[in-house]
Protein backbone atom coordinates (compact mmCIF):
# COMPACT_ATOMS: atom_id res chain seq x y z
CA UNK A 1 0.00 0.00 0.00
CA UNK A 2 2.88 2.47 0.42
CA UNK A 3 3.77 2.31 -3.55
CA UNK A 4 -0.01 3.66 -3.61
CA UNK A 5 0.12 6.36 -1.05
CA UNK A 6 3.59 7.68 -3.23
CA UNK A 7 1.92 7.84 -6.31
CA UNK A 8 -1.27 9.45 -4.88
CA UNK A 9 1.51 12.13 -3.59
CA UNK A 10 3.15 12.60 -6.48
CA UNK A 11 -0.05 12.97 -8.59
CA UNK A 12 -1.12 15.97 -5.60
CA UNK A 13 2.25 17.32 -6.20
CA UNK A 14 1.85 17.24 -10.16
CA UNK A 15 -1.89 18.87 -9.67
CA UNK A 16 -0.36 21.56 -7.72
CA UNK A 17 1.89 22.32 -10.03
CA UNK A 18 -0.38 22.50 -13.21
CA UNK A 19 -3.22 23.94 -11.74
CA UNK A 20 -0.86 26.66 -9.61
CA UNK A 21 -2.82 29.24 -7.92
CA UNK A 22 -5.71 27.43 -8.95
CA UNK A 23 -7.88 25.33 -7.04
CA UNK A 24 -7.54 21.66 -8.28
CA UNK A 25 -10.75 20.54 -9.93
CA UNK A 26 -12.04 17.39 -7.38
CA UNK A 27 -12.21 14.11 -8.09
CA UNK A 28 -12.73 10.45 -6.57
CA UNK A 29 -9.11 8.87 -5.07
CA UNK A 30 -8.95 4.89 -5.49
CA UNK A 31 -6.58 3.01 -7.17
CA UNK A 32 -8.09 3.51 -11.03
CA UNK A 33 -7.77 7.38 -10.90
CA UNK A 34 -4.27 7.40 -9.09
CA UNK A 35 -3.07 5.16 -11.66
CA UNK A 36 -4.18 7.12 -14.73
CA UNK A 37 -3.57 10.08 -13.21
CA UNK A 38 0.20 8.88 -11.88
CA UNK A 39 0.76 7.99 -15.94
CA UNK A 40 -0.80 11.32 -17.23
CA UNK A 41 1.90 12.91 -14.66
CA UNK A 42 4.65 11.08 -15.99
CA UNK A 43 3.52 11.32 -19.30
CA UNK A 44 3.82 15.13 -19.10
CA UNK A 45 6.96 14.99 -17.36
CA UNK A 46 8.33 13.18 -20.54
CA UNK A 47 6.99 15.76 -22.72
CA UNK A 48 8.38 19.14 -20.84
CA UNK A 49 11.88 17.29 -20.55
CA UNK A 50 11.23 16.90 -24.44
CA UNK A 51 10.47 20.82 -24.97
CA UNK A 52 12.69 21.84 -22.78
CA UNK A 53 15.84 19.83 -24.70
CA UNK A 54 14.40 21.50 -28.12
CA UNK A 55 14.50 25.38 -26.93
CA UNK A 56 17.55 24.87 -25.44
CA UNK A 57 18.63 23.25 -28.82
CA UNK A 58 17.37 25.98 -30.95
CA UNK A 59 19.00 29.04 -28.34
CA UNK A 60 22.23 27.02 -28.99
CA UNK A 61 22.09 27.13 -32.51
CA UNK A 62 20.49 30.77 -32.82
CA UNK A 63 23.65 31.49 -30.29
CA UNK A 64 26.36 29.79 -33.36
CA UNK A 65 24.42 31.46 -36.27
CA UNK A 66 24.86 35.11 -34.79
CA UNK A 67 28.40 33.97 -33.68
CA UNK A 68 29.08 32.93 -37.47
CA UNK A 69 27.68 35.98 -38.75
CA UNK A 70 24.36 34.05 -39.96
CA UNK A 71 21.67 35.96 -38.13
CA UNK A 72 19.11 37.02 -39.87
CA UNK A 73 15.46 37.43 -38.39
CA UNK A 74 13.06 34.15 -38.60
CA UNK A 75 9.68 34.23 -37.34
CA UNK A 76 8.86 30.37 -35.88
CA UNK A 77 5.60 28.75 -35.09
CA UNK A 78 5.77 25.86 -32.61
CA UNK A 79 2.78 23.47 -33.89
CA UNK A 80 1.72 19.91 -31.82
CA UNK A 81 0.84 17.37 -34.20
CA UNK A 82 -0.36 14.18 -32.51
CA UNK A 83 2.25 13.39 -29.74
CA UNK A 84 4.80 14.96 -32.28
CA UNK A 85 6.24 18.99 -31.92
CA UNK A 86 6.90 20.40 -35.53
CA UNK A 87 8.59 23.85 -35.60
CA UNK A 88 8.10 25.93 -38.79
CA UNK A 89 10.52 28.40 -39.78
CA UNK A 90 9.38 31.59 -41.97
CA UNK A 91 11.83 33.66 -43.34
Amino acid sequence: MEAQEEKEAQVAAWLKKIFGDHPIPQYEVNPRTTEILHHLAERNSVRDRDVYLVIEDLKQKASEYESEGISRKQSCICLWKGPKLTIVFRT
